[in-house]
């Protein structure tokens, strides 16, 4: 059971329905308001898993306040308790999309059974778009592991979070998600043989291991990425896939950025000369390989410049930055500004969340 909010005028009338699904109901938090304004805030905010909302009179005011109440979370069931005859309540439920609704006075356990009721199938709906989210995710992956784009991977992996975080409010509910999504991505991997799948079963395991834990997005992201690393690696190594030249080594230098991969490293995985190589690349990608690297550095200290709390110094050694002030001054070059500057211009944004999710969404994956 999840947040319950319980709308009611009358002090004593919330007091007694708190107890009655107190006792009735296993791990239930009630929250109990006396005004209709608190009821549309928390509603936005996400986490409410049932509004019992109890209507007096079904006047203008209250009539507007369910409907503001629907539009604000159509996804809460909503039931309602008013005194009065069922013949002039029913069509004004039944008008503004309510889920249920109770005589007054009513018994104990026909509370209980309406909202137990009602939270099943809310549970039930919502774990069928959950489902239906997840492998609709996984199957991108699987398109994008068959085409052997390993960039195009990691974007579907973390848009997938993104989409977790910005539609579900509950830390838990995200966590069991993301672990579901994660043993789909195993299992994407299950054909690529006994040393890849004991790999991506320790990190499974490792990754249940921290199942209760609060840990931030950009931790679950680079779990991930881990498992794709490991299949991708498969890709690399066994050259029974089928995996072009030019796509081979772009997957290399992706999957080795962070690693601060340099020019003659990706020139001996070519088997080709420094020099050679500067020109198969720039041929390729259109551009140079120095800036291409600088410039994925750059998008990766962005991302967890928002997405973390790990201080700049500990960012530029995870990029292979020798040194904080290097990070810094190559940072400003591209983006106009240091890190620390650019982490407080966009932490908190919601303008700045809603373009991560462009960037990240389904129609950039072939850019």
């Amino acid at each position: 059971m999840g947040d319950i909010l319980v709308l009611n005028e009358n002090r004593l009338e919330r007091e007694i329905t708190k107890s009655i699904l107190s006792e009735g109901l296993d791990a239930a938090k009630i929250i109990l308001v006396s005004k209709e304004e608190p009821v549309i805030k928390r509603l936005r905010e996400g986490g409410v898993d049932l509004l019992i909302a109890d209507v007096p009179k079904f006047d203008v005011r209250r009539c507007d306040m369910l409907a503001q109440a629907r539009q604000a979370s159509p996804d809460t069931p909503i039931l309602v308790t008013s005194a009065g005859v069922r013949s002039d309540i029913a069509p004004h439920v039944w008008r503004l999309g309510l889920q249920d609704y109770l005589l007054k006075p009513c018994r104990p356990s026909w509370l209980l059974a309406a909202v137990r009721a009602l939270k099943r199938d809310a549970s039930a709906a919502s774990e069928g778009r959950e489902e239906q989210r997840r492998e609709r995710y996984l199957k991108l992956l699987a398109e994008q592991m068959r085409a052997f784009c390993y960039k195009k991977c990691t974007y579907i992996a973390k848009d997938y979070l993104d989409s977790l975080y910005r539609e579900i409010h509950n830390e838990s509910i995200i966590r069991f998600q993301a672990l579901r999504f994660a043993e789909g991505l195993m299992q994407l991997g299950n054909p690529l043989g006994a040393s890849a799948q004991m790999s991506l079963a320790c990190i499974m395991e490792q990754f249940r291991l921290r199942f209760g834990q609060q840990v931030q997005k950009y931790d679950t992201y680079l779990v991930f990425k881990k498992m794709l690393d490991v299949i991708f690696s498969v890709f690399d190594e066994d050259r029974s896939y089928q995996v072009g030249s030019e796509q081979r080594l772009i997957n290399y230098i992706d999957r080795n950025i962070r690693g601060g991969i340099s020019l003659d490293q990706a020139a001996e995985y070519a088997n080709m000369s420094s020099y050679y190589f500067s020109r198969f690349f720039k041929k390729i990608t259109g551009g140079n390989f120095i800036t291409y690297v600088t410039d994925c550095k750059i998008a990766i200290a962005q991302e967890m410049l928002v997405e973390t709390d790990w201080p700049v110094l500990n960012i530029a050694y995870e990029l292979s930055y020798s040194e904080a002030n290097y990070l810094s001054k190559v940072f400003k070059r591209k983006v106009g500004m240091t890190p620390t500057e650019y982490r407080e211009l966009h932490c908190g944004s919601q303008d700045h969340s809603a373009q991560m999710e462009t960037e990240a969404s389904p129609a950039s994956y072939r850019k």
